[in-house]
């Protein structure tokens, strides 16, 4: 994708990501890390995004997929401390929603979300 996701407001990414995780449980996420000291990883493709999610007490982001099944039984919980900007695109019909999350070290993690539908209040 050459296109610039919009950035999000950080008074807006605790509600934003209560309303991804409600919207989208269960589709498929990938987690990809693109690390300045340890290169690009994948830690997870395609499992069941359990939440999203933005505590501002702690000042982290975190994302955890499985837990939804035997074939994914467990919850893996990926976390991003202190991050500094988050970019999100629109969604659209058929088309995959991807956030990206860059911390205080300039790393940068890529959460994608293979939509299955578009929710109601998003296609309005």
């Amino acid at each position: 994708m050459n296109q610039q996701r919009p950035e999000l407001p950080r008074e807006e990414w605790r509600q934003y990501f209560d309303t991804v995780t409600r919207n989208y449980e269960g589709a498929d996420l990938t987690i990809e890390v693109l690390d300045k000291d340890f290169g690009d990883l994948v830690p997870a493709e395609r499992i069941p995004l359990a939440y999203v999610e933005y505590d501002p007490k702690d000042d982290q982001f975190s994302v955890g997929v499985g837990g939804r099944d035997a074939r994914y039984p467990v919850v893996m919980r990926h976390a991003i401390d202190h991050p500094q900007r988050i970019l999100a695109d629109t969604v659209q019909h058929g088309a995959i929603r991807a956030i990206d999350v860059f911390d205080a070290e300039g790393n940068q993690t890529i959460v994608t979300v293979y939509l299955v539908k578009v929710p109601e209040e998003a296609s309005a």
